[in-house]
């Protein structure tokens, strides 16, 4: 019995430990790009946005405006391309917390697709924009994975899965935190609301805006977990003209009547 009580409590104070150890780890990273609290303080943020993936039958590009207010996790974007959607014309998409919307040329989609494509392109790219600082959010599940060093760097790494109830689809994500400057400088992750299960590596070049270190410049390709490259192309996203602290007002957000 005592060999029972003594193996659980190895047990717990070993989980504990990793627990500490990854939360740590996280909060490090997080002060390191500029902090949980002064991010959030900024209220707002808009940037122009780029997307491109490999040209092919699968090519995508989207161009255009994000807009956040981080009360409510809303988001609202302007499109001059998008050729998810296959439309020509101006392409405004909104969310206003709970439900998301598409515009057509100023004209409300009741197309189940294009909303469908709006709500994963709301969430998704506020999620990206305000990743790193979400990583210790309620639902959010750590695991400390081994040391791995990568081009002569040598990196914490940590898994990071979801509660069943967090978000529309629970992706898992590798981060891989430099030893030196505590950065955040590459991830694995999957997209499963999108049917993929198998990894991606991203990898960024950050700057700093009014204090924030952004990972503005990103670039990723296929992978395995071990954060091997697979793929022959790049996707390229690019985050640029970066303002926080807009006066927006939430209505911005609602579905036009």
């Amino acid at each position: 019995m005592k060999k029972v009580v003594l193996t659980l409590v190895l047990i717990a104070v070993s989980t504990l430990g990793t627990a500490q150890d990854t939360t740590e780890l996280i909060s490090e990273a997080i002060e390191a790009i500029g902090g949980k609290e002064e991010f959030y303080n900024k209220g707002t943020v808009s940037y122009n946005y780029e997307y491109r993936a490999p040209k092919g039958e699968n090519a995508i590009t989207l161009v255009g405006k994000e807009t956040y207010m981080f009360d409510g996790e809303r988001s609202y974007a302007t499109y001059t391309t998008h050729s998810l959607t296959g439309a020509n014309g101006k392409v405004v998409e909104g969310y206003n917390g709970t439900d998301a919307w598409v515009t057509f040329d100023g004209k409300v989609s009741n197309d189940e697709q294009a909303n469908g494509v709006a709500r994963f392109l709301r969430k998704t790219n506020y999620y990206w924009f305000a990743m790193f600082y979400k990583l210790l959010d309620n639902g959010v599940h750590h695991e400390l994975l081994a040391d791995q060093k990568v081009n002569g760097k040598e990196y914490n790494r940590i898994k990071i899965t979801f509660g069943e109830k967090v978000g529309d689809a629970q992706d898992t994500y590798i981060i891989y935190i430099n030893k030196k400057t505590k950065l955040i400088e590459q991830f694995l992750f999957t997209v499963v609301g999108f049917g993929i299960t198998e990894p991606y590596l991203m990898t960024f070049d950050y700057e700093t805006i009014d204090g924030i270190k952004i990972p503005s410049k990103r670039k990723y390709i296929e992978a395995d977990w071990e954060g091997n490259v697979k793929g022959k192309a790049y996707y390229i996203t690019n985050w640029t003209n970066i303002k926080f602290g807009l006066d927006l007002d939430k209505t911005m957000f609602e579905k036009p009547l």
